[in-house]
């Protein structure tokens, strides 16, 4: 039986907890073999924490910041015209 991609995503969490089952595991790392899009795909999940510890780790300036928040207000603040 093989893994469809959207069985692989719907997988992946507990693929990357150790979680899975010795046959589903064996399956879907055959999938991700001979899949580019799920094979990107678990690379940029496996990145995710890293790039979030990044963000968390760097400091806005504080006139990005004010600039971002008045932004932010604004667009909150007025409805969206329908056009």
């Amino acid at each position: 039986m093989t893994t469809s991609c959207r069985e692989s995503i719907n997988l992946l969490l507990e693929y990357l907890d150790g979680g899975l089952e010795p046959d589903v595991r064996a399956r879907l790392e055959e999938h991700f073999g001979g899949c580019t899009p799920c094979e990107e795909f678990l690379a940029s999940y496996r990145e995710t924490p890293k790039v979030c510890r990044l963000a968390l780790a760097t400091t806005m300036p504080e006139t990005i910041a004010h600039k971002l928040r008045d932004f932010l207000r604004a667009e909150i603040s007025e409805p969206k015209k329908q056009g």
